[in-house]
């Protein structure tokens, strides 16, 4: 238990999932654990257990390919160029499979390690991110430069330590576009790049080096090194194995009755009663343990005909994986504030794998090219795919005043026979209106919008839920007859916007100071008067147009009330059943 006047760690953290060894009640045992997790000695000799794999599915709305059939008999299809234009789609039919539908979903593996294990990589990922901050604070601008995964509070802080969310890093991004546009008659060039498969392709050695040179060290001690080694080479299994037995295609859950045994008879919470169980069933080979999930490169050796392979990337989802990336690009981030920030006078932000500069549009092309080679160095590549680049600058569109508006620059050559405004072409090739999309929000020069991805998102969601209640209240229907009833008042608390200043008088759990003195959670009585800290996306919603003085982004949501109401009337009609 931690004792008094001491102050709890940040990576003393309860974590609620299940897992292969039982939940941890680190408040509780917060005194072994401490000493357990900030001894060198143990965690150099500590065996990490197996991570838990499961994908994160994001539904894109991508550009699909055209079969044979489409490519050579529609006409529609091409462009005036004589090009083939591609169709967006959430699916589409594979050529050569005619039976078989693909989705355009974008799968992110995620990877989460046991209670024990998490601790020591948050107490390790800590260490790291101070030696990481005092490391950026060195080079004057180059802190706000990198904006993922960490705190950067407010210029003009009054104490309460908040800090800045992606909303403040896109607003001032689109300042800072908006103010090098009007300086400059020829308007100002952006630049998006895209890191591909940042996590997958990390270079272990390159990352090893990284990890030496930030504690000016040749050689990592046992500790450190057995935390790299964990991180890197890493075992793990899938979730689903851990599901029922099925032949179904339909995805079976948890054995609850199992999981209900082990807490009875431990008073634990875990996927097994014991590791020696988990380890009995490992030897069966009821459930597989697998290596390396990511890509490896296969190099032919010069004087052996066999080949080699290079393991690559680190696993996210692990509470040191966020440090390790933006460590691993600390000489890339140092070398772009030299030779484009300080060279160019440009704007450089990297958040995470995405990357954007802003600077002169006759410099954007030698900016370009040094970024997409100076990259190589990190053995890692920009993704050509995703690359855009955008003109932004004062044109008269219609019959409208000037105004700043986004030209996307296009990779194909211009057409001669087009006008040139400023060396830049406005034929087909560009797209004049076409915003840039960042960091959840698209930017059009002379309005800011939220992305309309996470918009129909959230309107899937609202959707979503109707239908399952639809679907409740249909079975309840059948089984004991009488009306079919859908509560709205439960629906739309879901995702309505809370007034945050709204009276009402509510308990919680806090960390307070027991008799013991020692520090436990306790039920606490939240005076009436105080504000209900909810947050939902419509308020969300909300703050993104306070912040960015934006009253388009708040109309953006003026329909969700229609879209609630006509899938009310939908599912109502669909699934209720006459009396």
């Amino acid at each position: 238990m931690i004792p008094l006047n001491e102050n709890i760690p940040s990576w003393l953290k309860s974590r609620g999932y299940l897992h292969v060894t039982p939940k941890l009640d680190v408040f509780k045992n917060s005194s072994e654990l401490i000493s357990k997790v900030q001894n060198e000695g143990f965690v150099a000799k500590h065996s990490f257990s197996p991570l838990i794999h499961s994908n994160i599915k994001e539904r894109k709305y991508k550009k699909i390919p055209l079969d044979e059939y489409q490519l050579n008999n529609e006409a529609s299809n091409k462009d005036s160029g004589g090009n083939t234009k591609k169709k967006r789609a959430h699916s589409y039919k594979d050529s050569k499979s005619p039976y078989k539908v693909k989705k355009s979903t974008k799968i992110r593996p995620l990877h989460y390690s046991t209670h024990i294990d998490a601790l020591i990589f948050g107490y390790y990922a800590e260490i790291l991110q101070g030696l990481y901050e005092e490391e950026l604070n060195k080079r004057k601008g180059l802190s706000e430069c990198i904006i993922a995964y960490r705190k950067i509070v407010f210029d003009d802080d009054d104490g309460s330590g908040k800090g800045k969310s992606t909303i403040h890093f896109a607003s001032e991004a689109f300042q800072e576009i908006k103010m090098r546009a009007t300086i400059d008659d020829h308007g100002c060039s952006v630049l998006m790049f895209d890191i591909k498969s940042f996590f997958n392709e990390i270079d272990h050695n390159t990352l090893k080096s990284a990890w030496c040179d930030l504690f000016k060290v040749r050689k990592l001690n046992g500790a450190h090194y057995n935390v790299f080694k964990a991180a890197t080479d890493f075992r793990y299994i899938l979730l689903d194995d851990l599901r029922k037995r099925s032949n179904s295609i339909k995805q079976k859950g948890f054995d609850e009755r199992k999981l209900f045994q082990i807490r009875r008879n431990t008073g634990k919470e875990a996927f097994f009663e014991s590791f020696q169980e988990f380890r009995k069933i490992l030897k069966e080979k009821q459930i597989k343990v697998f290596k390396h999930p990511f890509v490896k490169r296969i190099e032919q050796h010069k004087n052996t005909k066999g080949k080699r392979y290079i393991i690559k990337g680190i696993p996210q989802g692990l509470p040191i994986s966020a440090v390790l990336a933006n460590l691993y690009l600390l000489n890339f981030d140092k070398s772009i504030l030299n030779e484009v920030v300080e060279k160019y006078d440009a704007y450089y932000r990297r958040y995470s794998d995405d990357i954007l500069i802003v600077c002169k549009p006759d410099e954007a092309a030698d900016i370009e090219n040094y970024i997409m080679e100076k990259i190589l160095s990190s053995h890692v590549k920009i993704s050509r795919e995703k690359t855009e680049k955008y003109l932004f600058k004062n044109i008269q569109v219609g019959y409208e005043e000037n105004r700043l508006t986004s030209i996307l620059i296009s990779e194909k050559k211009c057409d001669p026979d087009y006008r040139v405004l400023e060396d830049y072409c406005l034929g087909d090739c560009c797209s004049l209106g076409r915003p840039l999309t960042y960091l959840g929000f698209e930017f059009y020069g002379y309005k800011t919008l939220i992305k309309s991805a996470n918009l129909a998102r959230f309107y899937r969601r609202i959707i979503y839920a109707v239908k399952r209640k639809a679907l409740r209240a249909s079975r309840i229907q059948s089984k004991e007859g009488g009306p079919f009833v859908i509560f709205k008042g439960q629906l739309k608390r879901l995702y309505r916007h809370v007034n945050l200043n709204k009276e009402k008088q509510h308990e919680r759990k806090q960390l307070k100071l027991n008799k013991d003195r020692y520090y436990s959670y306790q039920k606490v009585e939240i005076e009436k008067n105080s504000p209900i800290p909810y947050s939902t996306y419509l308020s969300y919603v909300e703050r993104a147009s306070k912040i960015m003085d934006s009253g388009e982004i708040r109309k953006q949501l003026d329909k969700h009330n229609v879209v609630f109401h006509q899938a009310m009337c939908r599912f109502k009609k669909k699934y209720s059943k006459p009396n």
